[in-house]
């Protein structure tokens, strides 16, 4: 479990990253738009440039999330429970999500594979959009991969839970 555990968090960390640099650029790209939109220039396809580093900037932003447990969750209720029903439903909650972002993952690998076929070209630019939609299949995949990894986390904490210490049975 720590090789599968020290894999995921360099592959989250190198997706912080893309979505940090991706999020920056954005915030760059804004600014030298507005600046030069004050002075009379505008420059074509800023929009478009803006969309798609988007895309990054959000698909690993929510790896990253489900890496440090930011996802939204119920707290309020959740800690009237015991603590084993706590890890319990928050293993059950995480199995959800995982099959809810696998059907994604699925949409987004198929939607990629589609748009590679028809040489999606990006408006204005005029270059190909197929390696943003590998990097939200790649991302998704990714945050498929570390959900999985929190539900076993979950699964192990709610069996721990569960399982009397040999001080409880002396």
């Amino acid at each position: 479990m720590n090789t599968v555990e020290r894999l995921l968090r360099i592959l989250t960390r190198i997706g912080a990253l893309i979505g940090i640099t991706s999020i920056a650029s954005l915030m760059l790209l804004t600014v030298v738009t507005v600046v030069f939109r004050a002075v009379g220039i505008a420059f074509p396809g800023t929009y478009v440039l803006a969309e798609l580093l988007l895309i990054p900037a959000i698909s690993f932003s929510l790896v990253y999330a489900a890496w440090e447990k930011g996802h939204t969750r119920v707290d309020l209720l959740i800690s009237r429970f015991p603590e084993r029903v706590q890890s319990l439903l928050e293993a059950l909650m995480l199995a959800l999500g995982t099959i809810f972002w696998a059907f994604i993952s699925w949409s987004a690998i198929r939607e990629a594979l589609i748009r590679q076929a028809q040489n999606e070209r990006a408006p204005l630019l005029d270059f190909p959009v197929a390696p943003f939609r590998w990097v939200m299949a790649a991302a998704l995949v990714l945050l498929c991969c570390v959900l999985v990894f929190q539900v076993g986390r979950a699964i192990q904490a709610t069996v721990a839970r569960n399982t009397p210490s040999m001080d409880e049975d002396a």
